[in-house]
């Protein structure tokens, strides 16, 4: 009995509450009526019914305002036997001109009746100056926006001005308060007339801004100088789409179907002052290395024989754009015989600072014995913390040569040959071959003579590179560009961040190797200069831009790597064809 009575009240109740489901009640109010043009105002929208589920609502368009949920709550009450519902969606208006704007009625159409608000006029004058003690959130000339939105950007330069060749280090920071509904779309400035290295990956951490806890991502860039003057970089941009419905509301579908608002975050622009490096005090051994350096020499023996071979290893280590480093200006050697310099880079991006170190390999054979000495190798840099020029120098490295290995003289007595008799006769062709004319195996002995020769020449070409000296640079580097290009592609790790950022480079850099184009050549006219069909430049936009989707947003569309690869090697054979 107790069971029964139960289930007959429960219902009762609902079927109470879907007699009056239609009783509903739709206001909406704002914290402020007049607030300046950097201040925000919180717009509340409350919906009360009978009945525990109320419906959901579609927002309109606030072409005067940027939006942002700021949450919804709901509070369900029993009265009487009766179930009422008290739903309120709250929002964060912040206008986008002074002046007098007017938000506009919201409406609910729930079983064929419409329940509507009134409008609400709101005055927006200009900002007033930050009271004392306020500093806005801004570095290196880029001024953010005021921390109290749910999505903002911001970018600096670690410096204001630099010399020619000086490392200098760019931040874009994102700032999200709650998820996006899809990927974001990033423009950071191209930065022309500068060579640029990304610093991956991107930093992601949590902070607190005036109060509210925002998720921050952090990429890194570092670009160096060409040459001297006042440069004015564009600002950064960011698209975003935002989910268009609240958090807890009970019509998912709705919402879910709804779609997302399109917003586009913009920074200011940067600036920065590129002075030319003095001529005063600049040694005669300086060829264009800027930044922080050391010097190390040594050599791989220290006891040899005349005409052996000892390799001179110097290394420049140190912070700035290591593959500009020039050869040093190694000291005259006339003990020995020095052949030519061959060079290798090692670059680092821990810490998210350019480092690295270049090595420099000398071949050296002494020509006489006795203890040779290699003088010190000095090398010359600009220091832009002081403004001054320094050198370094190694230390001088001592060798004992040795006289050269004598041949051992076996101590046999001389042998005599005495003739017994002539039994070997010389092979005479066989009566059926013309005489005079070349023995068959005897033509193919004499022709196998030159196979280790033709061998060795090949393999002399290969270690010094002739191919390399012969063949022009650019038309060698041309020839090679897709092979290299597809390598790297494939030899990429399956991290997000290197996989798509290296695959935008392999790219970047095969276009422009088979066209030899300069770095600040801007890829859409090299394409329309080759005359590329528009649909493969178009697909390679798409495709560029969803790896850059990919590599900068904060969750990522999780695409499988493999097929990035070998869509990416697809690219390279499309293009190859008309570059």
């Amino acid at each position: 009995m107790i069971i029964k009575c139960l289930t007959a009240v429960f219902i009762i109740f609902n079927f109470a509450g879907a007699i009056s489901a239609e009783d509903l009640n739709i206001t909406s109010s704002v914290s402020s009526r007049s607030i300046g043009l950097s201040e925000q105002l919180t717009l509340t929208i409350s919906v009360t019914g009978s009945g525990a589920r109320l419906p959901g609502m579609t927002l309109p368009p606030l072409n005067d305002f940027d939006m942002y949920s700021a949450g919804t709550s709901q509070n369900v009450s029993f009265v009487n036997g009766k179930v009422s519902s008290v739903q309120e969606n709250n929002y964060i208006l912040v206008p986008k001109r002074t002046g007098k704007l007017t938000i506009p009625s919201f409406q609910i159409n729930y079983k064929g009746k419409i329940y509507t608000t009134a409008d609400i006029d709101i005055e927006v004058h200009s900002s007033t100056p930050s009271p004392p003690g306020v500093q806005p959130a801004s570095s290196g000339g880029a001024v953010a926006k005021t921390p109290r939105e749910s999505f903002w950007i911001e970018h600096m330069l670690d410096k204001k001005i630099c010399y020619t060749g000086e490392p200098v280090y760019y931040t874009f920071l994102f700032y999200a308060d709650r998820g996006l509904s899809q990927n974001p779309s990033l423009a950071l400035p191209s930065f022309s007339g500068f060579l640029k290295d990304d610093l991956p990956p991107p930093k992601r951490y949590n902070k607190v801004v005036d109060g509210r806890n925002y998720s921050v991502t952090e990429i890194k860039s570092v670009i160096f100088s060409v040459k001297k003057g006042a440069y004015k970089f564009e600002p950064a941009k960011l698209e975003i789409m935002e989910s268009s419905f609240p958090a807890f509301n009970d019509d998912f579908f709705s919402g879910f179907f709804a779609g997302g608002r399109k917003k586009v975050l913009e920074t200011n622009s940067l600036q920065l002052e590129v002075r030319p490096l003095p001529e005063k005090g600049r040694p005669s051994n300086y060829h264009g290395a800027v930044g922080e350096f050391s010097i190390s020499a040594d050599t791989d023996k220290k006891i040899l024989r005349a005409g052996e071979a000892v390799n001179l290893t110097v290394r420049v280590s140190g912070e700035g754009n290591i593959s500009s480093l020039a050869e040093p200006d190694f000291p005259a050697l006339e003990n020995f015989k020095r052949y030519d310099v061959i060079s290798s880079q090692q670059i680092s991006k821990d810490n998210y600072k350019i480092t690295g170190s270049k090595t420099f390999q000398l071949v050296l054979v002494p020509r006489v014995a006795g203890e040779q000495i290699i003088p010190p190798v000095k090398y010359a840099y600009f220091k832009p913390a002081s403004g001054q020029y320094a050198e370094i120098q190694t230390k001088e490295i001592r060798i004992n040569v040795l006289k050269a290995a004598q041949g051992d003289a076996l101590s046999s007595p001389p042998v005599t040959f005495k003739e017994l008799g002539k039994d070997i006769r010389y092979i005479k062709p066989s009566g059926g071959r013309a005489a005079g004319k070349r023995n068959f195996i005897s033509a193919h002995f004499l022709l196998m003579q030159f196979i280790p020769a033709v061998f060795f020449i090949i393999v002399l070409a290969v270690k010094h590179r002739i191919l390399e000296k012969i063949m022009p640079a650019a038309a060698l580097t041309r020839r090679t560009a897709y092979g290299r290009a597809s390598a790297a592609i494939s030899d990429l790790p399956s991290a997000r961040g290197i996989l798509c950022g290296g695959i935008e480079n392999a790219l970047l850099n095969f276009i422009r190797a088979r066209t030899n184009s300069e770095k600040n050549c801007s890829v859409e006219n090299i394409l329309k200069e080759k005359k590329v069909p528009a649909p493969l430049c178009g697909a390679l936009d798409v495709f560029v831009r969803k790896c850059q989707s990919e590599r900068f947003s904060p969750s990522g569309e999780g695409l499988d790597p493999a097929e990035l690869k070998s869509e990416a090697k697809a690219f390279l054979k499309k293009l190859k064809k008309y570059l």
